[in-house]
């Protein structure tokens, strides 16, 4: 219910204040020069208020787009399993617009950033950034009521190339693997590297490993909880079990502990900050337009390239469906002119 009282200054000037009680939500009150004006305010303040609307709005004008990151940061990430790379996209637009009250925040002035990031950045990883503005924005409209609503819900992506699939080089290979084990302030690396080349699995899966998730005897890693949600076993052999086992001689005794935990002093439950040590190692082996993904992509197309079937490699690298290894059916070619020759030969005989 609105009140509009009639004021007079010690100037005699005269004003009108309004002030609106509705019961389960604060008072809010304001001082208009006309009545007019009061009556406007006062109409619409109680219709935003009766729809949820008012104190959004309010506080969306107090707090920038800096404290929400600060806030989104400490409580609104838990459920990412790496979420560092989303820690880096928002370090940018902190930069770029921290100081920017969250009711300022549109999508034009994010477009005009966007643009931006495309100048030295391809529209995939300009997709990606603005995919984590989002979700930092859907966080605050949902979960904290700061917003009505996430105002870059309707920004359509960048066209993105079809999925790439760089691969190493047996040298590139050769020289990534060295660099690892010469990054001494940096050990992990070696294991991690060697489970990205031999398995193809994820990073997050990487970093979120727990050594209850390594079963030495059977040689193989559980993965509780991947992408897709469900749970797969990803055999651990050759160079990377060797790793894990010497790896193995440092862990710590609790079998619910990271397998790589964070650096930073008394913080053992998070996981390992991989992006400073990636890039050390990157750049010591030479490797030029290669992202850490790629091992993935490695992994998948030696799989192919030495017998795997597609349907093999969509089992081992957690994929629901055979859309997502399609890129590696050229390599499995010969492997499918080898399985028919010697189905041939064994029906018919080998030919003269």
């Amino acid at each position: 219910m609105a009140v509009i009282e009639p004021r007079t200054s010690q100037t005699g000037a005269k004003s009108w204040r309004v002030k609106i009680r509705i019961k389960g939500n604060p008072q809010v009150s304001a001082t208009f020069k006309r009545r007019t004006d009061a009556k406007q305010w006062a109409a619409k303040t109680e219709s935003d208020i009766l729809e949820g609307r008012y104190f959004q709005h309010a506080m969306s004008k107090r707090l920038t787009l800096s404290e929400v990151i600060k806030l989104y940061c400490a409580e609104g990430m838990g459920h990412l399993k790496d979420p560092y790379t989303r820690i880096t996209h928002l370090a940018y637009w902190e930069k770029k617009l921290g100081v920017t009250y969250l009711a300022e925040l549109t999508s034009n002035r994010v477009l005009e950033c966007r643009a931006e990031l495309t100048i030295d950045r391809t529209n995939s990883t300009a997709n990606r950034y603005v995919a984590s503005l989002s979700a930092l924005l859907s966080y605050a409209a949902k979960e904290r009521q700061l917003l009505a609503n996430n105002p870059l819900q309707n920004i359509k992506k960048l066209k993105e190339p079809k999925g790439r699939t760089r691969i190493l080089s047996e040298r590139e290979r050769t020289n990534l693997i060295k660099s690892c084990e010469a990054l001494k302030k940096y050990p992990e690396m070696t294991p991690i590297v060697l489970l990205a080349i031999t398995t193809g699995m994820r990073r997050g899966e990487i970093l979120n490993l727990r050594w209850a998730d390594i079963d030495f005897k059977r040689q193989q890693i559980i993965i509780w909880n991947s992408k897709n949600g469900e749970t797969r076993n990803v055999p651990l052999v050759g160079p990377a079990l060797s790793a894990i086992r010497k790896w193995s001689k440092i862990r710590p005794i609790d079998n619910s502990a990271l397998l790589f935990p964070s650096q930073v002093k008394g913080k053992p439950q998070n996981c390992f900050h991989l992006d400073h040590a990636w890039r050390l190692v990157k750049s010591s082996a030479g490797l030029t337009d290669f992202r850490f993904h790629d091992l993935r992509h490695t992994a998948a197309s030696y799989l192919a390239m030495n017998g795997a079937g597609l349907r093999e490699i969509a089992d081992i690298l957690g994929h629901k469906t055979l859309a997502m290894v399609m890129r590696y059916s050229h390599l499995t070619e010969d492997h499918k002119h080898q399985t028919v020759t010697r189905m041939s030969n064994a029906i018919f005989g080998e030919s003269a």
